[in-house]
């Protein structure tokens, strides 16, 4: 008779546990409400030209400049592409002057799978550490196409990119 009890008690936390996590598999996290606050948006923030006028572009853009203080954060709106191509960060600058924080979502494409066309919006975010500057890299394509020993670089047109010198104080 023990062993039953043992065997059901063991069966029925096998069951919640696997509820928990297909709840958590059938939500749309666009909708369902998190434990945790969303981030904010930053107060500083560059945007990176829209995929359709970056697919357009034959040179790369000019460089921004920000100046921040420590502690302060900066958002880099990236909007997506026609795929493959979109913007993708090259070069994310001195970890010693900047760190990565956390994305924020600006405009999502909630559907699964998303509406044809639909390109979120988003604020890749970086937090001023410590004074210095530092230099984060964009690039407008298709990552896997344009690494650097990708076969038809120039053709893809994988030199479109954009700088942004960031200056903390």
């Amino acid at each position: 008779m023990r062993r039953i009890v043992s065997s059901v008690v063991v069966l029925l936390a096998a069951g919640v546990l696997l509820a928990s996590y297909l709840d958590g598999w059938w939500s749309d996290p666009a909708t369902t409400p998190s434990s945790s606050p969303a981030p904010t948006r930053p107060e500083t923030e560059v945007v990176l030209p829209s995929g359709s006028d970056a697919g357009d572009a034959t040179s790369p853009y000019p460089p921004s400049t920000v100046t921040l203080a420590v502690g302060q954060k900066l958002g880099v709106r990236t909007t997506g592409g026609a795929m493959p191509k979109y913007w993708y960060l090259t070069s994310a600058g001195e970890g010693v002057v900047l760190r990565n924080g956390p994305d924020v979502a600006i405009t999502s494409c909630s559907t699964n799978p998303p509406a044809p066309g639909c390109a979120p919006e988003i604020d890749k975010t970086f937090i001023a550490l410590a004074p210095g500057t530092t230099t984060l890299t964009w690039a407008f394509g298709s990552q896997l196409d344009c690494a650097t020993d990708a076969p038809n670089r120039a053709e893809l047109r994988c030199d479109i990119t954009k700088s942004i010198q960031v200056t903390v104080r």
